[in-house]
């Protein structure tokens, strides 16, 4: 093997690279990178260390280094090789943007021009996108050993930004007829001759058209398992769920698509981030922070967790009309609190809670702030840079998307620091016979196969959201429960539970005198309104209300002011005939 300088001198350059892609047709460029890989100087058996394996790789792949000994900023080469001839034609792109350069120039470099003006994309999947991160992560750290310290340092992520669909921009005016006919099932005639009026919405919502569309389309043309193959549909999957994964990290704002796991759904990943946050974390004598009004979703995991682990758990008091006390919160937010755990919206009072107060407030005592978004992500616009929240979990099938995916979001040291909780396939840096290391975030948790179609559906209903925008949809929707408030206040031993509509979102949940929720729920049906009724899986609420269910109407971006009408009406017609039978 020619030594390392040598060895620089016969890479070929990126330029060279660009203009041989250019001219290239998809295949056409595959074909290179296998030549280019074949090109590459081999690394001799006895090369091939185990100190040198980058982990993350499908392939093995090892890379070694050399920086002068002389300079302040010195110039580094690299080699590198693989088992496989297309990682061997990646790494030559690798080699050619960053061997033979100086350490401050390797850590300015932008890696990420290089692969999407090459359109990589096409060429590797998100496993073997690991892989290069990998590369790229040993690359910058063993530049970041030799440069000045004031070079800078900024990550340099091989994140290839991916196609997003373009969708319409918010309207002026909320056409409400224009938006219902998106939802097939709401335009129907039932058995009766009625058409429904769904106010269930906060249980899950409806899917438009295009969700349903996306779905088939994904089953019918180019359905094939995830970051598994090279083959075509292979690609596209990887391509159409990473383009998912964008849109969702776009959604709410976060740094970067590397913080979005895909999940099974709100309680799956509630209970990911409490025992695989929690246990490595929560010690014996810490305090767990939640509050009464929590979905037994993000109130039965912290209990467990406080039981395992020893710990405390406590609530933040409440006021009179459903809102977090924040006087208060000081009696019970200390120095032993290691995670504060909300919700953003209550699923039964409509509450909506002051996230960005409590994070600040959580995070001057050293606590973590998990969110509980499965009700506010589909109602209000969320920015977790913004309101600085640890962890955010939301469910697909309330964000007019699929039932069965949900999304975890966390700070990218949050999951770093968090241990999974699921073991088995693509979640793996390395097996060894007696233990495991884990892939880095979001494949650590994201084991064996994904909810596949139901994250490329959640990423087209959120482009649907966007497109007629989140912000008017929430004015529609505070219109509609300002409405419904109003009216459903006049009904003779109504009581309507929860804080006024300026801190609440589109919720209403009642309770009438001398009627049972349940008896009021098959009613209510008679007249094609469709609501829920019970504890709403919020039975410590329910027992602070003094009640033992309520009856719930939960407003969404299809209703209009026809459906509240319906809901009034209906409920008038139930009290009528229920007390008239007594």
């Amino acid at each position: 093997m020619a030594d390392l300088a040598t060895y620089t001198q016969m890479l070929i350059t990126t330029e060279e690279i660009f203009e041989e892609f250019e001219d290239l047709d998809t295949r056409d460029q595959s074909q290179y990178l296998l030549e280019l890989g074949y090109d590459l100087p081999r690394f001799a058996l006895e090369e091939q260390r185990e100190c040198d394996l980058v982990h993350g790789c499908q392939s093995q792949v090892w890379l070694t280094a050399r920086a002068e000994e002389t300079s302040s900023d010195p110039v580094i080469e690299f080699r590198a090789d693989s088992d496989a001839e297309i990682v061997r034609g990646l790494i030559t792109v690798l080699l050619a943007s960053y061997s033979g350069k100086t350490a401050s120039e390797i850590l300015r470099l932008p890696i990420i021009d290089v692969f999407t003006r090459l359109q990589l994309k096409q060429y590797i999947s998100p496993q073997r996108h690991n892989g290069l991160q990998g590369m790229v992560d040993r690359i910058r750290e063993i530049a970041r050993r030799h440069a000045p310290c004031t070079a800078y340092t900024e990550p340099s992520p091989v994140q290839v930004q991916l196609h997003t669909d373009t969708v319409a921009q918010p309207a002026t005016v909320y056409d409400t007829l224009a938006v219902r006919r998106h939802f097939p099932v709401l335009n129907q005639l039932l058995d009766d001759g009625l058409t429904p009026v769904f106010l269930d919405s906060g249980a899950s919502a409806q899917k438009p058209q295009v969700v349903i569309d996306k779905e088939r389309e994904v089953e019918e043309q180019y359905f094939a398992n995830a970051y598994r193959g090279r083959y075509r549909f292979g690609a596209r999957i990887d391509e159409e769920l990473e383009n998912a994964r964008q849109k969702i990290a776009t959604f709410i704002s976060a740094e970067s698509s590397r913080q979005i796991a895909f999940t099974s759904g709100t309680t799956a990943t509630i209970n990911a981030v409490a025992f695989g946050w929690g246990n490595a974390h929560v010690e014996e004598g810490d305090e767990i922070l939640i509050t009464e009004m929590e979905h037994h979703a993000n109130f039965v995991p912290w209990q467990q967790l406080a039981l395992q682990r020893n710990a405390t758990l406590r609530f933040i008091p409440m006021t009179n009309d459903g809102r977090l006390d924040m006087n208060r919160l000081d009696d019970v937010l200390t120095k032993k609190t290691k995670v504060l755990s909300v919700c953003g919206m209550s699923n039964v009072l409509g509450t909506v809670n002051p996230i960005t107060e409590l994070a600040a407030r959580a995070h001057d005592v050293g606590a973590i702030i998990v969110v509980d978004g499965a009700q506010s992500v589909p109602h209000q616009v969320t920015n977790v840079v913004a309101d600085d929240v640890d962890f955010l979990i939301f469910s697909g099938h309330k964000l007019y998307g699929p039932t069965g995916v949900g999304i975890l979001y966390g700070k990218a040291d949050r999951l770093e620091e968090t241990d999974p909780i699921l073991f088995g396939g693509h979640m793996i840096d390395r097996v060894y016979r007696d233990h495991s290391t884990w892939a880095a975030p979001p494949a650590r948790f994201e084991a064996g196969t994904l909810p596949i179609v139901q994250a490329i559906g959640l990423g087209a209903a959120v482009d649907w959201v966007t497109g007629i925008g989140l912000a008017s949809i929430h004015e529609h929707e505070q219109r509609l429960l300002q409405t419904a408030t109003e009216q459903l206040q006049r009904i003779p031993g109504l009581t309507i539970f929860g804080p006024s509509v300026d801190r609440k979102g589109a919720i209403i949940s009642f309770r009438i005198d001398d009627v049972h929720p349940e008896d009021l729920a098959i009613m209510l049906d008679r007249r094609a309104v469709l609501t829920r009724h019970g504890h709403h899986c919020a039975m410590p609420l329910h027992d602070l209300l003094g009640v033992s269910g309520t009856t719930r109407a939960s407003f969404a971006a299809y209703n209009t002011k026809d459906d509240v009408t319906a809901l009034v009406s209906a409920v008038e017609y139930a009290c009528d005939e229920l007390k008239r039978r007594r």
